[in-house]
């Protein structure tokens, strides 16, 4: 259920911000928590998706949030262990796919949005600059009755 899992989501930023300024410390493990649910929406929908181009990057999504985790988990427990050998890089690396992981999704969510709340809307998943090429930048172009909404 969207709503419910939209309800669920807005408590937890809540109690997460909340706890921001309580304890620092405990909002990035708050904040964190809310991954969890939307990679298994993510999941579940990309599952349901005819199209190989939007699960394509559906996965692309999935594995930069996987990575980003796992920089982010290294960067918590063995902060010390990497300082030690001059590479203090991974909180650094965790924005930066955090950043491509959450962009990508706002995008995949976008689609999935249009196809299933908009069904006379045609939504299609294209790249900047070049629309072949599948490693540029993913934006949804939405058509309604021969008439091109990115064009309003």
């Amino acid at each position: 259920d969207r709503k419910r899992f939209m309800m669920a989501a807005i408590l937890l930023a809540v109690i997460g911000t909340g706890l921001a300024i309580i304890h620092p410390a405990i909002n990035a493990f708050a904040l964190m928590s809310l991954g969890i649910p939307s990679v298994i929406l993510l999941i579940h929908e990309i599952k349901r998706v005819k199209n190989l181009r939007v699960y394509r990057l559906g996965i692309r999504c999935a594995s930069m949030w996987l990575v980003a985790v796992f920089c982010w988990i290294n960067d918590r427990l063995l902060c010390e262990a990497w300082s030690s050998i001059n590479f203090p890089y991974l909180h650094g690396l965790w924005h930066v796919f955090i950043f491509i992981a959450s962009y990508t999704a706002c995008v995949l969510f976008a689609y999935f949005s249009v196809k299933e709340e908009k069904p006379d809307q045609k939504a299609t998943l294209k790249y900047w600059p070049r629309n072949d090429f599948e490693l540029g930048i993913p934006y949804v172009s939405i058509k309604s009755h021969d008439k091109d909404l990115n064009e309003i």
